[in-house]
């Protein structure tokens, strides 16, 4: 299976050099390369354009990351497609060779995240199985996703009439509705850059009005019977530990004293 990876980058000199430095360090190079830069002013370009380890580059104005994610794909020729924006790292020299054997039937395969918090550095495992409640409370992160590119093909690009959550929404249809195959593989991919627009706080607000603009959309009955049953779980639960304070407290546990 041919992999291509693309990186989409806007003034981001620091981040883009980082990205091609583990770019080149990987031991295994049969994949294509694909930078797409929105006339960067930064110096961004330039180094672009010196880096011969890119196979394919675009330089100009886009109309956001999903344009420029859009295009990337447009160009590509791999079986599988690899986001890696810039400020994003392949997690070891290795991760591509280890990786490589494992992109074959599936539509969607995906690993293991290292978020790059200042505060709290941490690995995230993502669940083996994909449901639809992990889904409408979280998302696959695309550092860590390998997907097949006839699915863009098959089910429609990026929508950019979601500016800051297309690529949640592309894997609502392509999972949820769709019902394509998925495959967890416990290995970490990728060191993901908290400084993207999905990662700065000030946008979690613009992030759920999109995703609720699409679920009412997409599952407007499914959405209620969902929301029903979470504020049922979640009375159960006060219920329970109610309960489980009195239990305690009745048996004379002096932590509940």
């Amino acid at each position: 299976m041919k992999l291509s990876i693309v990186t989409i980058n806007l003034n981001n000199h620091e981040g883009l050099t980082a990205t091609f430095d583990s770019i080149v360090s990987q031991t295994y190079q049969d994949f294509e390369y694909i930078v797409v830069d929105g006339l960067s002013d930064d110096g961004s370009q330039e180094i672009a354009k010196t880096t011969k380890r890119i196979d394919k580059l675009i330089c100009e104005k886009d109309a956001g990351v999903y344009d420029a994610m859009n295009k990337g794909i447009k160009i590509t020729a791999g079986d599988y497609i690899l986001f890696l924006n810039s400020g994003d790292r392949l997690h070891e020299k290795t991760t591509l060779e280890k990786i490589i054997g494992e992109l074959d039937h599936f539509d969607i395969i995906y690993g293991d995240l290292f978020f790059e918090e200042k505060e709290r550095p941490h690995v995230y495992n993502y669940p083996a199985i994909l449901t639809f409640d992990f889904l409408h409370k979280a998302s696959l992160g695309h550092p860590a996703t390998f997907i097949k590119r006839q699915l863009f093909a098959d089910f429609g690009y990026y929508d950019q009439s979601y500016k800051i959550a297309a690529d949640w929404v592309f894997f609502m249809n392509t999972i949820v509705k769709q019902h394509v195959k998925t495959k967890h593989i416990a290995q970490v991919i990728s060191n993901f850059n908290m400084e993207g627009m999905s990662s700065i706080q000030e946008n979690m607000s613009a992030i759920f009005a999109e995703r609720r603009r699409y679920l009412e959309k997409e599952f407007p009955l499914f959405l209620a019977d969902y929301q029903q049953h979470e504020e049922t779980s979640a009375q159960l639960k006060r219920i329970k530990s109610a309960k489980g304070f009195r239990w305690l407290k009745a048996l004379g546990v002096k932590k509940f004293q």
